[in-house]
Order: C-alpha cells, then structure tokens, then sequence
C-alpha cells in the first residue's frame, strides 16, 4: 500500500492514447496475443471482451461481435497455442 496521497500529476501514470489511424483489427490481434501469451484461457479471455472495465476489447466486441471475437482468439490459439508456466526454486 503507498503511504503518500494519489498525486494528479504523476508523470508515471499510465494513461491510454487513441490513435486515429491505427488499424483496429490489429490492435484486436495485439489484445488477445498478450493475454494468450500471459496464460489467459479462453473462456476468460471471451469474457474480458464482455467487460466494460475493459474498454478497448469491450468496444471491439461491441462493433464487431462476439463470432469475430471467437475467431480472433481461435487465430491467437493457433499460432500462440497454450502457453505453460513452471516455477524453479
């Protein structure tokens, strides 16, 4: 827990950016390859795109669907298939 006060001009606040010409369907591609690559399953990696708390994905599914969602992880799962994490001490 941080002991000072929220500090609003925090040059280390992460802050997201819209860019107007960036390609949607590869940003779509770029969300699910780093969720599949953190070990995300698919059901939850469906449901991140159900959530608006979550709202680059949120709004992907909004325009494009549920079905164009499915195919996306469906792509990121053949190419990245299921990553396994093991811890050495």
């Amino acid at each position: 827990m941080p002991n000072d006060e929220f500090d609003q001009d925090d040059p280390m606040e992460l802050v997201g950016v819209a860019l107007p010409d960036g390609d949607p369907d590869e940003l779509a591609r770029s969300i699910v390859e780093e969720f599949i690559r953190m070990g995300v399953s698919d059901q939850e990696l469906l449901h991140l795109f159900h959530d608006p708390f979550y709202a680059g994905p949120y709004a992907i599914r909004q325009s494009r669907g549920d079905a164009y969602v499915q195919d996306l992880i469906a792509y990121g799962r053949k190419r990245w298939g299921y990553p396994r994490f093991t811890t050495k001490e």
